[in-house]
């Protein structure tokens, strides 16, 4: 049976649920949405903790209390870095599906999208590259890739971390995307998928994008069982067509489901599933050789850069479980396991095409130049397992109150790889009118069996403690992490054992403001240098490296309105290319990027009728303690100084509202490939516009949705932190969405 034909079967099974007996009749009223109606009760685990309601701030688009690692909830006050903790009604309000979350992170100043392509999970946070392999589901890390995220239509929460908090996670792996691993993450992304809330759903969606892509969704949870002690929630979706892109397609299947149970003692939560992902087209990743001050004019954004056969694919199973066992009135054990299985095939032309300053694809007499620009077929897998086991309690010693956590975790991962590349000098055309692919160019490479490339195992201790004194917070966390990483494709074995500190100090002169310090130390392996010819030490694994952050701010809600301001300093390693001559490059570390910045996050309702959302980030970034000082000083490639978001909503009655949203990024500075010159990629501001309607048709509640992304169609570079590659913009798209609660 096809996986196409599974999930045909699984969604008719799922809408048969409908007719069981298991909810009790409810009013219209009732049947709305609880979360948007802010009166339903939930019960989410974080990573296993059973929630009561869980309050909002004013406009239902960010919660007042987030995850705090393995302490489970905690107000936003009493945590000692910026968070923001996205609601299902901000996914609603911003989502695209031809750019999954891309376009809800976005609404986080600290966080600004590194490519528009659907290929690629990339984001930046406060200047530092980022991708799916840094999200969490349920608590549980490194299940994801930097072409898979979780599907916006599973999350009822994003936990949204940007400061320092690493050691109250536990361990999680290395792997990074296309950058070889290695960079550690300067926050976290906690998704927390959709439970069944005690009034039943049954919604169905469809959704019409772009050029012609159809998307259908179904979203049923229902309870049932003594004292409704069992919840079943079930979300699929079927998405296929053509993308705003000339030429660009995606096909998305995929079902899960999340069955959970809740007594006085005990709480459960099972999240599982499979996907099958695809995006034919949609390249959009860039590489420049020329030394001129500014990027070349920008092409327009719905020229495709795709040879027919482009295509990116991945399949897979996933899933999650997470328990929590009271064992007295203080003390509870809690226990998380994750699991995720990937396979993928690609066609493409190899990672990100070089054009000179005239935008002509060259074929260059450099190997640089003339191997990058190729065709390349690549086969691929993945497995992730994780568990972790601890247990969490209170204690009051004088005046103080503690909230502490000791827990031990595993965590393993292995991936298997294989390239095949075509021939070289095929490649003609300018990014203005296209490529233009030689009379060699096929037939293209054919897909061949994949061989191990490493495996990671981490196994760690984390104890973390959480005090109320009064006034005052205080929170000391620590995880020792035994890391043991082999590069199968080197033989090469490498093991650290290392202490990761966080701690933080909270004063709160009233329930709704609080200032706060906090500090951080994340560990990683170092890069596993490309299997690319340029390098003389391809595969090889470099030095683990060490990044540290500190933050001070103040959090203050008033009016309806919560506020952040932050100044944070983050530093981290720096890699770099060094010629070795012939044409051949050594990759290396090469000193610190030091990120110093100031953030401030507004989210709220000022008015009745307006909602806002959005903020602005000043980031300095430089590079330090480089090699004979060279480059100290100089700029981190990709990075702006200015870049801020403004989303508003007015709703003139209880079924129409308006939302539009501003985002704006400064000019950046990238090297050109040799690592010359200080080329700037121009600032851009993009528009996007949204109405929705809510009424009946005949006695079923709808909400109709029209929305507009880059409504100016506005063309433009996109700088990707710590990188020279860049990303090109997407056209406009528009979505049209209608939703039915039957």
């Amino acid at each position: 049976m096809t996986n196409q034909k599974k999930l045909t079967a699984l969604v008719l099974a799922a809408l048969t649920v409908c007719a069981c007996p298991w909810g009790h009749p409810a009013s219209a009223a009732e049947k709305a949405d609880g979360h948007e109606m802010g009166a339903v009760d939930t019960y989410e685990l974080d990573p296993v903790d059973v929630e009561g309601q869980r309050e909002s701030v004013p406009g239902g688009m960010v919660q007042e209390q987030t995850k705090l690692g393995v302490l489970g909830v905690q107000s936003i006050f009493a945590v000692p870095y910026s968070e923001m903790s996205m609601t299902e009604k901000m996914l609603e309000t911003y989502n695209d599906p031809s750019q999954p979350l891309a376009n809800v992170l976005l609404n986080n100043p600290s966080i600004r999208s590194s490519t528009s392509s659907p290929m690629y999970s990339d984001f930046s946070m406060r200047g530092i590259n980022m991708n799916g392999n840094h999200m969490m589901l349920n608590g549980v890390p490194s299940l994801y890739s930097q072409f898979t995220v979780p599907p916006s239509h599973v999350i009822a929460r994003m936990d949204i971390t940007s400061g320092p908090n690493a050691a109250v996670n536990g361990v999680s792996m290395s792997n990074n995307g296309t950058n070889g691993g290695a960079t550690p993450a300067p926050g976290t992304i906690n998704i927390v998928t959709k439970r069944a809330g005690d009034v039943p759903v049954t919604r169905y969606t469809q959704v019409v994008s772009g050029r012609g892509t159809f998307g259908e969704y179904i979203d049923v949870g229902r309870r049932f069982g003594r004292n409704e002690a069992w919840g079943l929630r079930v979300n699929g979706e079927l998405l296929h067509g053509k993308m705003s892109l000339k030429d660009g397609e995606m096909h998305n299947s995929n079902i899960f489901f999340n069955l959970d149970h809740r007594d006085d003692w005990s709480s459960t939560n099972l999240f599982a599933g499979f996907f099958d992902q695809r995006v034919d087209g949609a390249q959009r990743w860039f590489t420049y050789t020329g030394d001129t001050a500014k990027l070349p004019t920008v092409p327009d954004a719905a020229t495709p850069y795709d040879f027919k056969e482009t295509t990116k694919r991945m399949w897979g199973h996933i899933l999650t479980l997470n328990h929590e066992q009271k064992i007295d009135a203080r003390y509870t054990a809690f226990f998380n396991l994750g699991f995720s299985r990937r396979d993928g095939e690609k066609y493409n032309s190899n990672a990100s095409l070089i054009f000179d300053e005239n935008g002509n694809f060259t074929n260059g007499s450099s190997t640089l130049t003339k191997t990058r620009n190729r065709s390349n077929a690549q086969h691929e897998a993945a497995r992730n397992v994780y568990l972790q086991a601890g247990i969490k309690g209170t204690a009051v010693t004088g005046a103080v109150h503690h909230d502490f956590a000791l827990s031990v975790d595993r965590s393993w991962a292995k991936y298997w790889n294989k390239n095949n590349y075509g021939k070289d000098g095929q490649y003609g055309g300018s990014i203005y009118e296209g490529i233009r692919f030689g009379s060699n160019f096929y037939p293209l490479p054919g897909y061949l069996p994949y061989a191990p490339q490493w495996e990671e195992l981490n196994v760690g201790v984390t104890l973390a403690d959480a005090m109320r004194v009064g006034k005052w917070n205080i929170l000391l966390a620590a995880s020792q992490k035994h890391e043991h990483f082999k590069n199968i494709a080197k033989d090469q074995t490498i093991e650290n054992t290392n202490i990761l500190p966080t701690w933080g100090l909270t004063y709160r002169p009233t329930d709704r403001t609080s200032i706060y310090y906090g500090h951080t130390e994340s560990f990683s392996r170092g890069a596993l240098v490309a299997d690319e010819s340029k390098y003389v030490n391809r595969n090889e694994t470099l030095e683990p490296v060490r990044s540290k952050q500190n933050e001070i701010g103040v959090k203050h809600m008033a009016g309806g309105v919560l506020s952040t301001l932050s100044f944070f300093e983050i530093d981290e390693p720096n890699m770099i290319d060094a010629a070795v001559g012939g044409g051949k490059y050594r990759r290396a570390a090469d000193g610190k990027n030091r990120y110093r910045g100031i953030e401030y996050t507004v989210n709220g309702k000022p008015h009745a009728k307006w909602t806002v959302t959005g903020g602005l980030l000043y980031l300095d970034a430089e590079r330090a303690h480089t090699a004979g000082g060279a480059k100290d000083g100089a700029f981190v490639a990709g990075v702006a100084k200015y870049s801020g978001v403004v989303g508003l909503t007015y709703e003139p009655t209880d079924a129409c509202s308006f939302t539009g949203r501003l985002v704006w990024s400064d000019k950046a500075y990238i090297e050109n490939v040799y690592g010359k010159g200080k080329i700037e990629i121009p600032a851009y501001a993009t528009v996007d516009l949204r109405m929705t309607y809510k009424t009946r048709i005949n006695t079923v509640p709808t909400k109709l949705s029209l929305m507009c992304y880059n409504a100016l169609n506005k063309s433009y570079w996109m700088g990707r932190g710590g990188s020279s590659t860049f990303g090109l913009s997407m056209p406009r798209t528009w979505m049209f969405s209608a939703q039915f609660d039957i």
